[in-house]
């Protein structure tokens, strides 16, 4: 067994306590002092933050989380100024996809299997706007249909993430 596996396992193991450590640590003695109190001490990360960070990538797989890789950036066509465009297919697993791709973690709406999205224009490799369905084998474009989604990335490098995001309907 690899010290690799040993870490993924002892953090999924600690899964449980981490989030219930972190709701506690919300209603704990230090988050009612307030901030600029004698005796405050150290500002504690918020939970949520906290316990992605501290899960192995097991757990967040197996939790429903929707994870997504880069699997390819192209020139977007027909857009001035130039643009680049991001196809992003599902990741099942942590030993799944493309290794070292970067990786995206979304909650909310449900996504297709591989999509196409705008790389955001202040910040390359990172996808945001209006999602367009993709071949995962193929990553071709699929129709577009009447089911409108789009994702936003709200924070960058979060665990194993190259950032994480939500995805929502998409309402023009």
């Amino acid at each position: 067994m690899s010290t690799k596996l040993l870490t993924r396992g002892a953090a999924a193991a600690g899964a449980a306590a981490v989030l219930t450590a972190g709701a506690v640590l919300a209603a704990g003695p230090a988050a009612a002092a307030p901030a600029g109190s004698v005796g405050a001490g150290p500002v504690m990360p918020d939970p949520v933050t906290a316990s992605v960070e501290h899960l192995g990538d097991a757990v967040l797989y197996g939790a429903g989380l929707q994870v997504y890789e880069v699997a390819a950036a192209r020139p977007a066509e027909n857009t001035y100024p130039p643009a680049t465009e991001l196809v992003l297919r599902r990741v099942h697993s942590a030993a799944g996809g493309i290794p070292g791709a970067p990786r995206f973690v979304f909650v909310g709406t449900p996504l297709p299997e591989a999509f196409v999205v705008a790389q955001a224009w202040e910040q390359p490799g990172v996808p945001s706007g209006l999602i367009v369905p993709a071949d995962p084998a193929t990553l071709e474009r699929l129709p577009l249909g009447d089911d409108l989604r789009m994702v936003s990335v709200l924070t960058g490098l979060l665990g194993p993430f190259a950032g994480a995001g939500m995805s929502t309907p998409y309402l023009g």
